[in-house]
């Protein structure tokens, strides 16, 4: 395999998005609107959660702590990269309270909703796959019947996603105080922070398209598939792990790479296809 420099392959990906047709159009179409209907109840989930929550005291520990981390290049990197992990730590234990909130089971709720939709779509998905019938994807209960498991992924989503909001944090906060912004300034970054939930967009879509991903697995297991195939998706290029994966093909059900194998990653799998194997 050729590599470029950016660790990205320099083969397109097997599938090329925006340029599908047929089966696996109606596929990803499906996935598209399952992570749209996902982000809108789980950020207004989250924002209504967050509504009113203040890190000043954060702030200032962070303005006064920063006059540390000048001085010899190597040292001052280092301090650098402590102060931002206390303050990661500090803004998700702030973050954490937040559990406690009354609106926080509706969050919950939320997220397990859109897992369980994402996963009883997805076996719906691999059924039309190997039927190589996109209206198999019409018909079907969106809820599925996994509520334990998905309010389990539910509770370890949230967790990733607050972590994740909480380095983002950090690290904006950090690079702001340094450039001298404002207190103001800095209540209000954080504050649009908190709001726009970057940090939960990816995160659910990262889980959106891991229960996807094993509902449409367990569709092929359902219909006797052995052999299964990873295929790379994207616009023009692939990512060398992705590409490995696919470079793997085939795969028993027990072996095979369930994707997304990294954060953005929209690769799929499908039973494998004659030839696979050479």
């Amino acid at each position: 395999m050729v590599v470029a420099a950016s660790g990205v392959s320099a083969r397109p990906p097997t599938l090329k998005l925006g340029e599908l047709t047929g089966v696996w159009a109606a596929v990803y179409q499906q996935r598209q609107r399952l992570e749209a209907a996902a982000d809108r109840s789980v950020i207004t989930a989250w924002q209504d959660v967050a509504r009113g929550l203040d890190l000043d005291d954060v702030i200032t520990t962070v303005q006064q702590n920063s006059g540390t981390v000048g001085g010899d290049p190597a040292a001052a990197a280092a301090r650098r990269r402590h102060l931002h992990q206390v303050t990661a730590a500090a803004v998700l234990a702030r973050l954490t309270t937040l559990t406690r909130h009354r609106s926080w089971p509706g969050l919950i709720a939320a997220l397990a909703a859109a897992l369980r939709r994402a996963r009883a779509t997805g076996q719906r998905a691999g059924h039309a796959v190997v039927d190589d019938d996109e209206g198999a994807l019409d018909d079907g209960d969106d809820q599925g019947d996994d509520a334990a498991q998905a309010t389990a992924s539910a509770y370890d989503v949230a967790a990733a996603a607050l972590k994740a909001l909480a380095a983002t944090i950090a690290r904006q906060l950090l690079a702001a105080v340094t450039a001298g912004d404002a207190p103001s300034a800095l209540a209000e970054l954080v504050a649009g922070a908190v709001r726009a939930a970057l940090a939960w967009t990816l995160v659910l879509s990262t889980a959106i398209g891991l229960a996807f991903n094993t509902g449409m697995r367990a569709a092929y297991t359902a219909r006797d598939v052995v052999q299964f195939d990873f295929v790379t998706a994207g616009d023009s290029s692939v990512c060398t792990t992705c590409a490995d994966a696919e470079d793997g093909n085939p795969y028993f059900a027990s072996d095979v790479p369930v994707p997304p194998l990294h954060p953005n990653c929209r690769c799929s799998t499908q039973p494998a296809q004659p030839g696979s194997e050479d």
